[in-house]
């Protein structure tokens, strides 16, 4: 399936890919937050009136350019692969929960430069400069984060993993328990369903676990504008690119 309307969007994708994989190397990279790569997951969702499957047409034709042409290995996910395979299976094959750097950090390439898995796209060994990179295509998923004000991680973990469908919590709710600045941690979220389970859910489930703990905890925020904030602002700069002409 081919679709000409979607290429400046794959330009502009791999653009964005080779301005960093220009300006960052990953194994001089550390932080309190789990990658594998410097562009370490790229999603495409279909929204207003595109189809899951242009998405993943889409999500596959910047597999082939990233493997190629920057020679990095490429996993791809959801709809974008044969078999639908989940993102969080492929990290975890992978390693990509295993802080690997004073106990809650991740630093550098960390993992064999042969990978144990063979990727979609690209090359079988690593770049310990760039890293791997996963891409995949499915209906719109939510990420919304609650600040815990607390440093002990050990305690964010623990609510992270009541909080998630696979510690017995909300389902299609996956979660981490992360370090969060110097006075405090976040439980990150991942709302596969946000239709199904929202936010509102995830922030009583959250708040209600951490009180057990004797914990404070902040209002949580979504790390992306909404799809339809997205698509409103897209037609409307589609409308001022038209007016221009």
């Amino acid at each position: 399936m081919g679709c000409p309307i979607y290429s400046p969007l794959q330009q502009t994708v791999v653009a964005v890919a080779e301005a960093a994989y220009g300006a960052i190397n990953l194994e001089s990279h550390s932080g309190a937050h789990p990658r594998l790569g410097v562009v370490d997951d790229i999603v495409f969702h279909p929204l207003a009136r595109a189809s899951l499957d242009e998405a993943a047409w889409l999500a596959k034709a910047v597999a082939a350019d990233i493997g190629n042409r920057f020679c990095v290995p490429v996993y791809l996910y959801a709809a974008a692969h044969p078999t639908g395979k989940a993102l969080d299976t492929i990290r975890r094959e992978l390693g990509y929960y295993r802080p690997n750097f004073t106990g809650n950090q991740w630093a550098g390439w960390a993992w064999p430069e042969i990978l144990p898995e063979k990727p979609d796209k690209g090359p079988t060994l690593v770049s310990r400069a760039r890293g791997i990179v996963t891409i995949g295509a499915r209906p719109w998923v939510a990420t919304y984060n609650v600040p815990i004000m607390s440093t002990d991680v050990s305690a964010a973990k623990r609510i992270a993993q009541m909080v998630s469908g696979r510690g017995g919590g909300l389902p299609t709710v996956q979660t981490l328990g992360l370090v969060h600045g110097e006075d405090s941690t976040e439980i990150a979220c991942m709302l596969l369903e946000p239709n199904r389970v929202g936010a509102d859910r995830v922030q009583n489930r959250v708040e209600m676990l951490a009180a057990q703990e004797g914990l404070d905890v902040e209002k949580g925020y979504f790390t992306d504008f909404s799809p339809e904030m997205i698509t409103e602002r897209y037609m409307k700069l589609i409308s001022n690119s038209a007016d221009s002409e």
